[in-house]
């Protein structure tokens, strides 16, 4: 019966510390910026149309590319009064580049578009900049799409967007 007893006290407290390390890793997961968050939460917030949080997580030549403000939030404004609608937002993959700064994040995004879900692929320079984090520097989908011509691209919408 004893012998019974320290293993039930040993099961017991495996199961204490692998569910305090599951805390800790999701405590850790959820505080710690990374380039997979910063992609999703653009598009979290573009599904949710807070174009100005959106716009805040631009950067660099994308943000140039995009325009200002008001021209970016027109764009996705005026794609939703269309019928346009984000549904799901996937990561698809992560690439390290020479830049340890940097890095190139795949997402899928399922769209309800004209009458019917359709998923667009695209791939974003994310930079971790000094002071201000993780933020989307390009869209780097067309030539992502050139060195893998298997993998299916199609541009995330609206449909101006470069």
């Amino acid at each position: 019966m004893k012998v019974l007893k320290v293993i039930g006290k040993f099961f017991i407290s495996l199961l204490l510390v692998f569910l305090a390390l599951g805390f800790l890793w999701f405590i850790i997961y959820l505080a710690v910026p990374s380039p997979q968050k910063t992609v999703r939460s653009f598009f979290h917030l573009i599904k949710m149309e807070k174009y100005n949080e959106a716009y805040k997580l631009i950067d660099g030549p994308y943000k140039a590319k995009r325009g200002s403000l008001e021209k970016f939030s027109q764009e996705y404004s005026l794609a939703v009064q269309s019928g346009t609608r984000t549904e799901k937002i996937k990561i698809s993959g992560i690439k390290s580049t020479k830049n340890p700064l940097q890095k190139i994040v795949s997402v899928t995004v399922s769209v309800f578009y004209t009458g019917s879900t359709v998923d667009t692929q695209g791939s974003y320079l994310v930079e971790k900049i000094p002071g201000k984090g993780w933020r989307i520097v390009d869209n780097v989908s067309s030539q992502e799409s050139q060195k893998n011509p298997k993998k299916a691209n199609s541009p995330l919408l609206p449909k101006s967007n470069p």
